[in-house]
């Protein structure tokens, strides 16, 4: 039997080649997976990022508003100097620009004072994972706070 490795017109040995055919697929798989958890990973946390600016916006709009919100009738009957505006019913103007800011009612705001003349408001806001949350991993809870003061400034001099 003739020796298949030589061949018959130059009198060498052949070498078999080495096959790389596979590893170009397994190369060309391992580059879609990281492209599909880099797609993954930026739709989740783009999703909790608007979400949490969302909430810090209507957060912030929310406290100013309640900071405007003077108690008219102390203002008008002090019998001294006012050093501090009072304020009055901040929890029904949170809950006013809560409505108005978010009617599909996944904000919640509550609003508190700090002082007589500063409100603080906290807003929370749950967000469906839109990728992941196929997966079974739950919802992410974003949370924001803001503060507004009302301040009573002297007049100057003329």
């Amino acid at each position: 039997m003739p020796d298949l490795r030589t061949w018959p017109w130059s009198g060498r040995t052949a070498h078999p080649q080495p096959s790389d055919g596979g590893t170009i697929l397994i190369l060309t798989l391992g580059y879609l997976m990281v492209a599909a958890m880099l797609v993954v990973v930026v739709t989740d946390v783009s999703a909790v990022y608007l979400a949490r600016r969302s909430v810090a916006s209507a957060a912030d709009g929310a406290a100013l508003a309640a900071a405007q919100q003077i108690d008219e009738n102390a203002v008008y009957t002090a019998t001294g100097s006012l050093d501090r505006l009072p304020l009055n019913d901040i929890d029904a103007t949170v809950q006013q620009y809560q409505r108005q800011a978010d009617p599909s009612g996944r904000t919640s705001l509550a609003a508190d004072l700090v002082d007589a003349t500063t409100v603080q408001v906290e807003g929370t806001r749950t967000v469906d994972l839109p990728v992941v949350g196929m997966l079974g991993i739950g919802p992410v809870t974003v949370r924001a706070g803001a503060q507004a003061q009302s301040v009573v400034r002297r007049p100057g001099a003329p």
